[in-house]
């Protein structure tokens, strides 16, 4: 329990700080929607036949581009807090000196991860909802009632998206200076996921990538239920690849996380950056 409550603590200076710069939490709003959405239904919308995405529909199993598209920004949303939220935070501490003495109090190294994620992970999935309002009000995107039944899945690929947080915490830690590493991976972690396109129209390499992601299959449960598309996998299988992969991932994030701070520890390289 001292360690949840140390977890949240870290998460409630996040906020404090985030809230210093509001315009930085509108981005997340704003961001998908000027650089992603907007263009990719207004281009979507060109498209159509007689008002019916007919192409999209035949790959996609809907043809609501608005909906499988807003609710893919809100997947990806969460996926970059698993990036960013960690990178950001731990970026933070090098530049400003403060890493080292956080390091050595009787906190866990592990905790200070979760508690940024927590932190980002709850600005992320607030800025997601507001994304998901403005599709319904303003794009005519059907997914509200629907989604609800997708809790469970969504539940459960915040367990991998915990040990993806680890292994970017890993790799910002022994690079210092891993912005680009980040920006790169959270981009091609997101498109494998599914988040732009569906993953019937990906290459097949892409495609074995996707397969081996637990936001692919969250998404893919959150798009079932809310647009009616057809699940990659039948039945229960989604739910069993998702808990397995998310358990993987964290086991993987968890070790490597561990085998990242011994170096440091054992270079004294902590407090470079």
């Amino acid at each position: 329990m001292s360690e949840v409550r140390a977890a949240i603590a870290i998460a409630r200076k996040e906020l404090r700080t985030l809230r210093r710069y509001p315009l930085q939490s509108i981005n997340t709003v704003a961001q998908p929607l000027y650089q992603f959405l907007i263009p990719s239904v207004l281009l979507g919308s060109t498209f159509m036949v007689a008002g019916r995405a007919v192409g999209f529909q035949a790959s996609a199993g809907t043809a609501d581009i608005s909906g499988f598209l807003f609710l893919g920004a809100f997947m990806g949303g969460q996926v970059g807090a698993a990036f960013w939220g960690s990178a950001f935070a731990f970026r933070l501490e090098m530049m400003s000196g403060t890493l080292e003495p956080a390091w050595l109090t009787p906190t866990r190294r592990e905790t200070f991860v979760v508690g940024y994620l927590l932190a980002w992970l709850l600005v992320q999935v607030l800025g997601g909802v507001v994304l998901l309002g403005i599709g319904a009000l303003f794009f005519s995107a059907r997914f509200f009632g629907a989604a609800l039944a997708a809790l469970p899945a969504l539940l459960l690929v915040e367990v991998g998206l915990v040990g993806v947080t680890y292994l970017v915490a890993s790799a910002v830690l022994l690079l210092k200076e891993a912005n680009f590493f980040v920006d790169s991976t959270n981009f091609i972690f997101s498109a494998a996921s599914g988040t732009m396109f569906p993953i019937t129209v990906m290459p097949a390499l892409v495609k074995v990538i996707a397969f081996l992601l637990p936001t692919t299959y969250a998404l893919d449960i959150l798009r079932s239920q809310a647009l009616g598309t057809r699940l990659l996998l039948p039945g229960w299988s989604e739910y069993l690849a998702l808990a397995a992969l998310g358990l993987l991932a964290l086991l993987a994030g968890r070790w490597t996380f561990a085998r990242a701070e011994r170096r440091l520890r054992r270079s004294g390289s902590l407090g470079q950056y």
